[in-house]
């Protein structure tokens, strides 16, 4: 017996979305303030710009250089804090177009994995799941598995993003704090590690965002033509340094 044609799609769209399942995201992003070279700030690459952790003495204008990883290699550029709170800044790259991330719509259900998104040694990307920290009775902290320093994985890998899969899609719901917590009396090896939920990032979200306004980004050899990046293609524009005298904004 012959199938029926319409089941022969239904059959085809299975095996299509069976086999087009959601990449694993690559929206890490490293940033340094200009002049700086030492550890770099993590931060996530999403529809609104690169969200990274408030420092101190960050203030809007500052500029950073950008180091987006790419397969084997990775994106240079420069960007500039465009604003910012008391927990998370906005940078937006002047040149270049990152992968962005989508932020969902809602926080995750009790029912659905967290997946902190990782990289191995080889910087590749790699999607963990971790659980509630007291099965989520504390709000936003997690653990994750083989983590013998909560403290010292909460510091080394602040700014990294969690996620959920909804419908096969990859979305953001958190960014890792950098700190962790404990009960009075337990050991400090079960601290939770806590992160920015999806209500605390959304309050550095512009208000408002104008659909109509086309981002439009000079041009990069690289990108457009294939040509090999060279230093001079992402300085676009001159600084001042401290005495008033141009200085290269380049990385």
């Amino acid at each position: 017996m012959r199938a029926h044609p319409s089941r022969w799609l239904v059959i085809v769209l299975a095996l299509a979305l069976a086999g087009c399942a959601a990449p694993i995201p690559s929206h890490l992003t490293r940033l340094w303030p200009v002049g700086h070279s030492d550890e770099p700030f993590l931060g996530l690459s999403t529809e609104e710009g690169v969200l990274v952790l408030t420092a101190p003495h960050f203030q809007v204008g500052d500029l950073f250089s950008i180091q987006f990883p790419v397969g084997d290699s990775g994106v240079v550029d420069l960007g500039k804090i465009d604003h910012l709170n008391d927990d998370l800044a906005v940078i937006r790259p002047i040149t270049a177009h990152l992968l962005r991330g989508r932020l969902a719509a809602s926080p995750p259900l009790p029912t659905e994995t967290i997946y902190l998104a990782r990289r191995d040694d080889e910087d590749k990307p790699w999607m963990d799941p971790v659980d509630r920290w007291r099965e989520g009775a504390y709000g936003d902290w997690i653990t994750v598995g083989g983590v013998d320093d909560p403290a010292a994985f909460a510091r080394d890998f602040a700014g990294s993003g969690l996620y959920v899969n909804r419908r096969g899609r990859w979305q953001i719901c958190g960014m890792l704090a950098g700190v962790t917590a404990n009960l009075p009396g337990e050991d400090a090896d079960d601290a939770g590690i806590g992160y920015i939920g999806l209500l605390e990032i959304v309050r550095v979200l512009p208000d408002q965002i104008d659909y109509f306004e086309r981002d439009i980004k000079p041009q990069r050899p690289d990108f457009e033509f294939g040509v090999p990046l060279q230093p001079s293609d992402v300085v676009i524009f001159e600084s001042l340094d401290e005495d008033g005298e141009g200085a290269s904004g380049g990385p």
